[in-house]
């Protein structure tokens, strides 16, 4: 067998398998980089959202010391608000911000079942969240 002979010879992909292959991985890729890309976006939500929740969490651990220490009625199942100024009164208020440091508004609403916090800012908003004086 002459060396002109094997190089005559096909032994491998010609340009349409290449084509074809490459066609394959090119749409492998985009949809990698797709699915890559929602991860990433509902990470970071769920990372935005942790921080909102870590926020409401504090309001209401701070309204929670105001009922303990300082309300003296008994809770009932009405609904009693208690505003950020009445937690001022008591040293208890904290400073609502949101991520790109812009201030929010909140709240705690708290009867016998329970205490729940809201607060409201640019890009998140407690369900249930009323517009209230704070």
């Amino acid at each position: 067998m002459s060396t002109r002979h094997y190089m005559l010879n096909k032994h491998g992909w010609g340009i349409k398998e290449m084509l074809v292959l490459s066609g394959i991985l090119v749409l492998f890729l985009i949809i990698a980089i797709y699915y890559i890309y929602t991860l990433y976006s509902d990470f970071d939500k769920e990372l935005g959202n942790n921080y909102y929740v870590s926020m409401e969490e504090d309001l209401k651990s701070r309204a929670s010391i105001y009922l303990d220490d300082y309300y003296e009625n008994e809770l009932t199942s009405k609904d009693i608000v208690i505003s950020r100024n009445v937690l001022k009164m008591y040293d208890l208020d904290m400073t609502l911000k949101d991520k790109n440091g812009n201030l929010c508004s909140g709240y705690v609403v708290a009867n016998k079942d329970g205490i729940k916090a809201y607060i409201s800012c640019e890009e998140y908003v407690t369900s249930g969240y009323e517009k209230r004086s704070d």
